[in-house]
């Protein structure tokens, strides 16, 4: 009897251990070479009497890649309280050598919360890290930290990024979006 309590115990420890491996991490993350070019650039001040002025600034940016296969179109809204336009004209286009990110780690955790066996929430955490190598540079030291909310009922979504490089953020991005 005991025999067989060990032998199911091992096969059940066996079975949950094998099942919680994650998903293995590519060697290596190629980046291609990428043309930005800066098309567009409208500037909006809007003065209330009482209030700070408020300058939005939209910007469309092409980006080519693939060797000119592939053109991208970036929309970029920014706001600040200046008071006066910009002095800076469009940048002029740059080519944006590619290189190759050696991922080092990646710690990715899903979960959900139901209700009355119905998934109300998701929720989805990602940190990574890894070093990008480009020709004639140091090796830079990248990481991601992503968390993503989503409510089921509501069809809502929140999804908040920084990215960092060597230690200091580079990117701190939230979006909100709706589904439809």
């Amino acid at each position: 009897m005991k025999y067989l309590q060990k032998a199911l115990s091992i096969a059940i420890l066996t079975t949950c251990a094998g099942s919680s491996f994650a998903a293995p991490m590519p060697p290596t993350i190629v980046v291609q070479d990428k043309a930005v070019v800066p098309v567009l650039k409208t500037e909006v001040i809007r003065k209330v009497k009482g209030q700070l002025p408020v300058r939005s600034v939209d910007a469309t940016i092409f980006e080519v890649t693939n060797k000119g296969k592939d053109i991208l179109a970036r929309e970029v809204y920014l706001e600040d309280n200046q008071t006066q336009f910009s002095e800076k004209k469009l940048a002029v286009p740059v080519l944006k050598k590619g290189g190759i990110i050696i991922p080092t780690s990646k710690i990715e955790v899903s979960s959900q919360v139901k209700q009355a066996g119905e998934t109300v929430a998701e929720t989805k955490k990602i940190d990574a890290e890894g070093v990008e190598f480009k020709p004639g540079q140091d090796p830079v030291k990248r990481t991601l930290k992503l968390d993503q909310n989503k409510n089921v009922k509501n069809n809502l979504q929140t999804s908040h990024a920084v990215l960092t490089e060597n230690g200091e953020r580079t990117k701190d991005i939230v979006i909100l979006s709706e589904d439809e």
